[in-house]
């Protein structure tokens, strides 16, 4: 009688522990997916002609147009751009329309400055997109989009 007590007794704790444990486990599955689902909703897409990017040969400019095509505002200043797989020295963005806050459905003007760019008219180059998203439920997703896009140069 004894032992079967004991058993129970038990029995009876390591149950609880494993339905402790379980009740943790499940938390953590619903963070990550309501995490999950807001990854989805944060996207960026290369924004107006990409066979007219806008190149001046002069000042060694290259000025590209982003739009926010998620759910969520982006973050202005945490985004890297890759020309041809590189980075350009120096960049300057503005928001429009607002100018500040980088809102679903607005667009992101880059200005990318590289004094050793060589690029001449109608030239093709790869263009690489990473940003960050504002702070969502405590997380922050990235964005990402790549394109060929054609140089119109000017001087």
């Amino acid at each position: 009688m004894v032992m079967l007590i004991t058993a129970l007794l038990i029995s009876g704790g390591a149950s609880a522990l494993l339905i402790s444990e379980w009740s943790d486990a499940v938390r953590v599955v619903q963070v990550n997916e309501r995490a999950s689902d807001v990854r989805s909703e944060v996207s960026v897409a290369l924004a107006g002609d990409p066979a007219m990017v806008a190149h001046n040969t002069t000042t060694k400019t290259i000025t590209l147009f982003f739009l926010n095509t998620g759910s969520y505002d982006l973050d202005t200043s945490s985004y890297e751009v890759l020309i041809d797989g590189t980075a350009p020295t120096s960049s300057t963005e503005s928001v429009l329309p607002s100018g500040t806050e980088w809102n679903p459905g607005d667009l992101l003007e880059i200005v990318l400055t590289d004094s050793s760019w060589s690029y001449v008219d109608g030239e093709d180059i790869s263009v690489y997109f990473v940003g960050l998203s504002e702070s969502v439920s405590g997380y922050t997703h990235s964005a990402t989009t790549n394109a060929e896009v054609r140089l119109n140069a000017f001087a």
